[in-house]
């Protein structure tokens, strides 16, 4: 991502979701702001539960290989079972093909049991469940499902790393050569290796130049406002005391969870407008109306954009007031050094020197304690932000 001192404009964040790609490293998600992401794909009322579980610091279940990679091994059995369908792919290959398939399977199925089973992470006695559901706070198995299928998803950056080796007659051309020249155990150890890079697990190499890559505009968005979420979160001046109206005044986790339905449900109105589109194409009536139901939607994008942009301000505030909070902090040590130190003088009889340092150091106090009234002030106009004031909708989604 971008450094914390480059102000991110809305531009950039227009221009990003249009090219599906962030600038810099990719950093992937938390579990936490992969799991408020996937909560954009629950109803209302599950959404909330989840929103209101992390908000009161109750666990919620994660498998140990991490969202990122359950969203990785999801890839590599979508690219598997499209190429088992494949009437070209060589026979040679498809046993090697359909082992790493069930390999991967296995791998998600331990994740959906970890997240849906939600062993030592929900209660199981029905007493625990009632007090559970009493306090709004209980995710029920379906509703364990829907989070599950909506991590599937979890936006992860340069999935095409792995996923690029599939696209055409590339990757069976490149099989059908072995096949032909190469025999025995040589042949099959060499489409081995090229298994594991077409599933990702051998080393890949990712040109840092070209940033981080995306599916689509949607999913760049995603990543964006959670990396943020988690940038201001974390950030120590937002956890401070000088912030804690505003920490009453904003949930963040209930913001992420919100950005993420909207740009969920944005997402499948799109792709059902384009089917719609190809499917009733003939009738030239109907082709206008749709014109007429996306141009309505496309004041939408552009709040989602604002309200993106709103996080990415408050992170940029937060940041800059916790060089002041470092600063104040320093002050303070100062002060308690030259507290023994006007103890020191006052024996020598020398304090117009201790006088004068703390003179200095008070007025030193109170300019950072003005700049973060200053940045409370900026804050509070960021966080009006959020509510999101309404051009285009990004490149169509292809699932």
């Amino acid at each position: 991502m971008t450094s914390p001192q480059r102000a991110v404009s809305a531009a950039d964040l227009r221009q990003w979701t249009t090219d599906a790609r962030v600038p810099g490293q990719p950093v992937e998600l938390s579990d936490t702001a992969s799991i408020l992401i996937a909560a954009g794909y629950l109803a209302p009322t599950a959404r909330a539960t989840v929103v209101r579980r992390i908000s009161q610091g109750l666990p919620m279940p994660v498998p140990q290989q991490g969202f990122s990679e359950v969203r990785r091994v999801q890839r590599g059995i979508l690219h598997a079972e499209r190429k088992l369908t494949s009437t070209m792919l060589p026979g040679f290959v498809v046993p090697i093909i359909r082992s790493r398939l069930n390999g991967l399977t296995r791998r998600r199925d331990d994740a959906r049991r970890v997240v849906v089973n939600g062993k030592g992470v929900f209660p199981s006695g029905m007493r625990a469940i009632r007090r559970e559901r009493r306090e709004n706070v209980y995710l029920e198995i379906e509703e364990r499902e829907q989070l599950f299928a909506g991590l599937l998803y979890t936006p992860v950056a340069n999935l095409s790393t792995s996923g690029a080796r599939w696209s055409g007659t590339d990757a069976v051309d490149k099989v059908a050569g072995v096949v032909d020249k190469v025999a025995g155990r040589a042949g099959r150890r060499q489409v081995e290796h090229w298994a594991d890079e077409v599933f990702g697990t051998a080393p890949t190499t990712v040109d840092s130049s070209r940033g981080s890559v995306f599916a689509d505009g949607y999913e760049a968005l995603l990543y964006v406002a959670g990396h943020y979420y988690e940038r201001i979160r974390n950030n120590p001046a937002w956890l401070s005391d000088h912030f804690d109206m505003q920490r009453v005044q904003v949930n963040l986790h209930a913001e992420l969870a919100e950005i993420s339905s909207d740009i969920v449900a944005l997402r499948a109105l799109r792709v059902d407008l384009d089917r719609a589109r190809a499917n009733g194409g003939f009738d030239k009536g109907f082709v206008a109306h749709l014109a007429e139901r996306e141009e309505a939607l496309r004041p939408v994008w552009s709040e989602l954009i604002d309200r993106v942009h709103a996080l990415v301000e408050i992170c940029g505030t937060v940041e800059s007031a916790a060089v002041e909070l470092r600063l104040l902090n320093e002050f303070d040590r100062a002060t308690t050094i030259d507290a023994r130190i006007d103890h020191l003088l006052s024996r020598s009889g020398d304090r117009e020197l201790s006088a004068d340092h703390s003179r200095r150091l008070s007025q030193q106090v109170r300019s950072g304690e003005e700049q973060l009234r200053i940045y409370r002030d900026v804050l509070q106009g960021n966080i009006a932000q959020l509510g999101g004031a309404p051009m285009e909708l990004p490149d169509k989604y292809t699932p």
